[in-house]
């Protein structure tokens, strides 16, 4: 399993449920938690890859700005606070 950190511009309240939604419906996908402008994904890359994801989110209008990935020793912080614009594509 590996997890990403997705940095996604103008995500907020009003469509994390879909960002969440598209996410978890990819093959491979077995989590998806969102953060301020970010969603941490755990993926088999067996079966998809952070480059698939990042290219289904740009095809329906959510631009993603970075990509890291997850430190595991990190204490429950995402890494996803940070300024962006944009705005939810709904």
């Amino acid at each position: 399993m590996q997890t990403e950190i997705l940095k996604i511009v103008g995500l907020n309240d009003g469509c994390a449920d879909r960002v969440s939604d598209i996410l978890i419906m990819v093959d491979g996908v077995t989590t998806v938690s969102l953060g301020v402008q970010s969603a941490t994904v755990q993926f088999d890359e067996k079966l998809t890859s952070v480059q698939k994801l990042q290219a289904i989110l740009e095809n329906v209008d959510f631009s993603v700005e970075s990509v890291k990935q997850a430190d595991k020793k990190a204490g429950g912080c995402c890494g996803g606070c940070g300024g962006g614009g944009g705005g939810c594509h709904g």
